[in-house]
């Protein structure tokens, strides 16, 4: 049995789909525009054994090279659209601090 990496075990199941669906639409694309995956990996500036694992949805390639090679394939608008602005750039996005604890509000930890 083949030995799943440490990356894939502390991967979230609905996480590892996306990659894997990332990596079917590389693949596929590739086809498409009848690039190799030598050529692909000159674009994005990885190894071609690289880009096999990301093909493969590997959850140990890097983002960036995932993104980098949704971008190169022009897949990035819909594989990964753009994230509402709000989301960083609300109140909730600045520093938070903990609160300090009255004497007597002790949570036993020492």
């Amino acid at each position: 049995m083949p030995k799943k990496s440490l990356a894939a075990q502390a991967t979230p199941l609905v996480v590892q789909e996306h990659i894997q669906m990332w990596g079917k639409a590389i693949r596929a694309q590739r086809m498409v525009l009848r690039l190799t995956a030598a050529q692909l990996a000159s674009r994005i500036g990885v190894s071609v054994p690289t880009v096999a694992r990301l093909e493969k949805g590997d959850p140990g390639v890097g983002v960036g090279s995932y993104l980098g090679a949704l971008f190169s394939l022009g897949l990035n608008s819909v594989a990964t659209p753009v994230l509402n602005p709000e989301l960083w750039q609300s109140p909730a996005s600045k520093r938070v601090r903990p609160t300090r604890m009255e004497s007597g509000d002790e949570l036993g930890y020492f």
